[in-house]
């Protein structure tokens, strides 16, 4: 009955260790050739020569040596294939800086790597022909500091932004160990590049000895992974988390600061009383107009008042009033601009919502969301509810940004999109992915109600 199950491609066979056989599998064959033409092997050989040469560093001046050592190597190794200069990018520019302050001093290096911090390579035996357009991006931004011991585990693209810090012993995983697949050994078989990119924006920082899991693809700006915890799932800007992700703290102050004034590096480490910017911060907030809460329209309420856990996604409000309707449940709330975050986050706050995220990666072709669905592990994904407050407007645009809310979007769950020309010109497309529920008015707009089916 088994054989119902196994699969006719894939082959199983013993391999005798004869003596004359030195090399165990065709990775091993083919970084032990005198000259390694395979994008995949070089990529290896690269990150490995690297690894090894990193556990020699043992100064300021070593680390700020490697990082740039890191950055030329990968640059060969692109230039040697064709590949874009974006393709690996390492940002090694500005000069060491020593801050001084009232008692001591401490120095912020360039980009660099402590003792022991590495980059590693996925295993890949079995993808020896891919080309180099499918070898994992490396894109690393400046001032970034990799902590002793810290790992990346390149399996997947990565994003780097300035001012990153990965603390001490803790790792970046983008490799594809499916726990709903093979058995623990089986599992060493995966593909490299199934996942999508993982990007740390600026100022992140990853504590002491956490792990930053597969599914992981977005760690907020100056967001904060407490030490040793274990995450896989994003996290938003300006908030510091826990293990598996839990939200510990908000920091609207901060994201006040950092996007009203958009300081330089130099700057921001000049900012000492944060408590004073605090204090200013909540006197803006406090008297800021506030809007009531818009009345949810009654299809909503039904929807939402069914027993279950729902979870929505808000597409670029323009305050907080769209929160403070949902605040019942969890909110992921995506957005172009990072503007409103800290009216957003202050209003978490004051509420003791702790299961606010804020991303600000929208793009209308491509949402950066799991698709949705029902699987054979019982783990069901997708958003209960989407209010997609802005849309394209113009037709194929359109077309391809509700196809991607769809696809994020659980089955029997709600969408609010815009009523527009070029929407309504087109609801006969959607008529297999929806089912229409007509017009409401929700905050002041008017939008179509659709059902997914």
């Amino acid at each position: 009955m088994i054989k119902h199950y196994m699969d006719a491609s894939v082959s199983v066979s013993p391999l005798e260790l004869d003596s004359d056989i030195q090399e165990l599998g065709a990775l091993e064959r083919a970084l032990s050739s005198a000259d390694v033409f395979q994008p995949v092997p070089r990529y290896v050989k690269t990150l490995r020569q690297l690894r090894k040469a990193s556990q020699t560093i043992s100064c300021h001046r070593d680390e700020i040596k490697f990082g740039v050592t890191f950055g030329e190597r990968l640059k060969e190794l692109g230039d040697d294939f064709g590949l874009s200069a974006q393709h690996f990018s390492v940002n090694t520019s500005g000069s060491p800086l020593l801050v001084k302050e009232q008692v001591g001093e401490h120095l912020i290096s360039p980009t660099h790597f402590e003792n022991g911090a590495y980059f590693s390579h996925p295993h890949a035996d079995h993808q020896l022909d891919h080309s180099a357009d499918e070898l994992p991006s490396i894109k690393i931004g400046q001032y970034v500091r990799f902590g002793r011991n810290a790992a990346v585990n390149a399996g997947g693209d990565v994003d780097i932004g300035d001012g990153v810090w990965l603390s001490p012993g803790s790792q970046l995983l983008r490799q594809d160990h499916d726990p709903y697949g093979r058995l623990s050994i089986g599992s060493r078989t995966v593909a490299m590049t199934r996942l999508p990119p993982v990007r740390l924006c600026d100022y992140a920082w990853v504590g002491r000895e956490a792990i930053v899991g597969w599914n992981a693809d977005y760690l907020g700006k100056a967001s904060i992974v407490g030490i040793r915890s274990f995450l896989n799932t994003w996290v938003g800007d300006y908030s510091i988390v826990g293990d598996q992700g839990k939200v510990l703290q908000y920091l609207p102050f901060k994201a006040h600061l950092m996007e009203t004034y958009q300081p330089s590096i130099e700057q921001t480490l000049q900012v000492s009383d944060w408590a004073a910017i605090n204090s200013d911060w909540l006197m803006i907030y406090r008297d800021t107009p506030k809007r009531e809460t818009p009345p949810l329209p009654a299809a909503l309420t039904d929807y939402l008042d069914t027993p279950g856990k729902k979870s929505v996604l808000l597409i670029a409000p323009s305050d907080n009033a769209q929160l403070q309707a949902f605040a019942r449940h969890s909110l992921d709330v995506i957005s172009t601009s990072r503007l409103p975050f800290a009216h957003h986050l202050q209003w978490a706050q004051d509420y003791g919502h702790k299961q606010l995220r804020l991303r600000a990666d929208l793009d209308f072709s491509r949402l950066p969301f799991a698709s949705a669905g029902d699987f054979h592990y019982r783990r069901r994904l997708g958003y209960s509810l989407i209010v997609a407050n802005s849309s394209p407007v113009e037709a194929e645009p359109c077309r391809i940004y509700v196809n991607e809310l769809a696809r994020v979007l659980a089955t029997q769950g709600l969408l609010l999109v815009p009523v527009t020309d070029v929407l309504q010109a087109q609801l006969s497309v959607y008529q297999d992915l929806f089912q229409l529920q007509g017009e409401v008015e929700f905050d002041g707009a008017s939008f179509m109600l659709m059902k997914k089916l």
